[in-house]
């Protein structure tokens, strides 16, 4: 059978089989498995984490002032979700962990209140609160203050959901294979790497249908847009992005540019972003920091201030509130102005002309779908990969981290590789082969093949905390782990492992999807 006529579902069967047949000595569990708890309390440890929720004004469960001076860092063992916070509650400065649930009650459901080891929690925060609120306690009956994250969210919680991946948080470092490598690293090689192209395919799958989710009130010109700005975030700034691409969407912007040359354009978008993001100072270049700017950053200001005149009356009750989670935890060469002012470039590229799936779609006729994978990585970089990298040296930006900061040495690229080839492989790909599907005939056809061609000769992108653990639990210290994961498709195939057949449970192999523990 070809590898790409085959789903991973029957890898997935076929897999348990092999588990019985070893007698593992547990029974298996072959229905799908219901929603996990675990998701969503995962979810709002990211919450927490990145402090995703309006600063000011904040207050506890039973009304008291509430600060948060740090979130803690985050606890791989057993106990506590974080240790060594500190928070202010009514003035007083409180030093210990904080446990996170999804609701209140979770504190009583995991018997927290007998173990003694919370008894070092100072903060007891939930996604949601209770209609009646009951007293939480630890095992000395010393009551601890509850906090509800839900109802001060920023950006709301569907923005958060739809950008934040929970798989880009930190993860326990395994310190063994799972129950399944001796499995994995015994069945034939070949057989071993159509699960995983399979596994891949079903990722690309699910952000395919997420788009076409998007595209049933948006272009998929919009779509695409939308997950451009969110590429560009990290972790908590992600939200930011996809709320500015809401705020600013790009049919509007975009009314206002037909007269208008490529190289004033860009400065028009940039204009628009920025302002509307709130990251342009209201008073001179300096204003963000005290210091001056040089004439340079004034002259630049100046312009963007005269373009965005233009806008201002238009966009004037989308603003973004001011917030530093644009900036903060963030490299100054991957600052929100820089971004903003890459994405602006590929927008001009992109979007002027025509719309961004009908370009590449273009490009793709250009690939012969026989190519070896050597030479289709090469056709990846020159045609695809390349289109996303912003150098631009003439911007103001290439050279700049902020309004304020001082010229660099040399320019610096608005978007590297790395950054472009997550593009293409989270946005380009899921946009194109939905853009196929909704191509009639030979043409559709067609398309569909090169992208799942694209796709599995994808490069890999650099490891994270998921891909390095899964590659570990999957195959330990095999020759395995490297060989079959040169490619990206198979990576992201750890990704979809992991939530399917792992159940998101990166400390051990009690909530594997086979394995149901003995009764």
């Amino acid at each position: 059978m070809d590898k790409a006529s085959r789903d991973f579902n029957s890898y997935r069967d076929e897999i348990a089989r092999h588990f019985a047949s070893l007698r593992i000595g547990e029974a298996l569990a072959l229905a799908e498995p219901e929603a996990s708890e675990r998701t969503n309390e995962r979810l709002a440890q990211c919450i927490w984490f990145d402090s995703l929720f309006l600063q000011e004004g904040l207050r506890t469960d039973s009304g008291l002032s509430l600060e948060i001076l740090h979130p803690g860092r985050w606890n791989h063992d057993e106990g506590p979700d974080f240790k060594d916070a500190k928070i202010r509650i009514a003035g007083r400065e409180l030093r210990g962990d904080v446990e996170i649930h999804v609701h209140p009650a979770g504190w009583r459901q995991h018997r927290h209140q007998i173990n003694p080891t919370y008894n070092s929690v100072i903060l007891h925060a939930c996604l949601w609160s209770e209609d009646a609120p009951r007293p939480v306690c630890n095992s000395l009956g010393q009551p601890i203050e509850g906090f509800a994250m839900g109802p001060v969210l920023f950006p709301d919680l569907e923005t958060i959901r739809q950008t934040i991946h929970v798989e880009d948080y930190p993860y326990q470092t395994p310190s063994a294979s799972g129950r399944c490598q001796p499995l994995m690293c015994s069945l034939d090689e070949d057989y071993v790497a159509g699960m995983l192209d399979a596994a891949g395919r079903e990722r690309l799958e699910a952000k395919t249908a997420r788009f076409a989710d998007q595209a049933q009130g948006e272009t998929l010109n919009q779509v695409f847009y939308q997950a451009v700005m969110t590429s560009m975030g990290h972790g908590a700034n992600k939200g930011l992005y996809f709320l500015l691409s809401k705020r600013a969407p790009l049919s509007e912007i975009a009314d206002y540019l037909h007269d208008l040359g490529r190289e004033r354009a860009v400065e028009f978008f940039q204009s628009v972003l920025l302002h509307v993001a709130r990251l342009v100072p209201e008073g001179g270049a300096g204003a963000e920091t005290g210091r001056e700017g040089d004439a340079e950053a004034l002259d630049y200001l100046k312009r963007i201030r005269e373009a965005w005149k233009t806008f201002s009356g238009y966009f004037a009750d989308r603003l973004i509130p001011a917030t530093r989670q644009w900036t903060t935890g963030v490299r100054p060469v991957n600052f929100a102005h820089r971004r903003l002012a890459g994405v602006a470039h590929l927008l001009a590229r992109c979007f002027l002309d025509e719309g961004v799936a009908a370009h590449f779609a273009r490009r793709f006729e250009t690939l012969d779908p026989a190519l070896p994978d050597k030479d289709c990585r090469r056709w990846i970089r020159r045609e695809l990969i390349d289109a996303f990298v912003v150098g631009a040296p003439a911007d103001f930006w290439a050279w700049r981290y902020t309004f304020s900061s001082r010229r660099s040495a040399g320019p610096m690229k608005l978007i590297g590789e790395g950054r472009a080839a997550s593009i293409v492989l989270n946005a380009l790909l899921p946009l194109l082969l939905l853009h196929a599907r909704n191509l009639a005939g030979e043409s559709g056809a067609g398309l569909e093949e090169r992208v799942w061609t694209v796709f599995h000769a994808f490069p890999a992108l650099e490891s994270n905390a998921i891909t390095r653990h899964m590659r570990i639990r999957l195959f330990g210290d095999h020759a395995r782990g490297k060989d079959l994961l040169a490619f990206e498709a198979r990576q992201q195939g750890l990704f979809h492992i992991f939530r399917a057949c792992c159940n998101q449970n990166e400390k051990g192999c009690e909530d594997c999807h086979y394995i149901r523990r003995p009764q």
